[in-house]
């Protein structure tokens, strides 16, 4: 694959390690979380690795970031952006190719990924 295709740039940051389920724990959410709370949603996930993943995901602009400074502490939310919300139609297709073909998990089947709770 040549690195001009636009498969290749694209999976370039959606294929990267958490990145994919952080856009999912966003729409879970309701499209708005804090960082803690992200962090607590995404087992196994370093504040490090968050934290990078979620400038990446804001440089790309399927997630905004923003601040209220009138409180305190600064309260700082995550929000999924309009093209952030589409790669979720994406991700929704992925599982349904994967409880066609690779996957059997019967609880997955009847629910919407907003309402997973595996």
């Amino acid at each position: 694959m040549k690195p001009g295709c636009t498969v290749n740039q694209t999976l370039e940051y959606l294929s990267k390690k958490w990145a994919m389920l952080i856009l999912l724990e966003l729409y879970k959410g309701g499209g708005t979380m804090r960082f803690g709370e992200l962090r607590n949603a995404i087992e196994g996930i370093t504040p490090k690795v968050l934290s990078t993943r979620l400038k990446e995901l804001e440089g790309r602009g399927l997630v905004s970031r923003e601040v209220d400074a009138d409180s305190v502490p600064l309260k700082v939310e995550y929000r999924l952006t309009t093209p952030g919300a589409e790669v979720i139609d994406i991700i929704k297709e992925i599982k349904g190719w994967a409880l066609r073909w690779m996957i059997d998990n019967l609880d997955c089947q009847g629910q919407d990924c907003a309402s997973c709770a595996l």
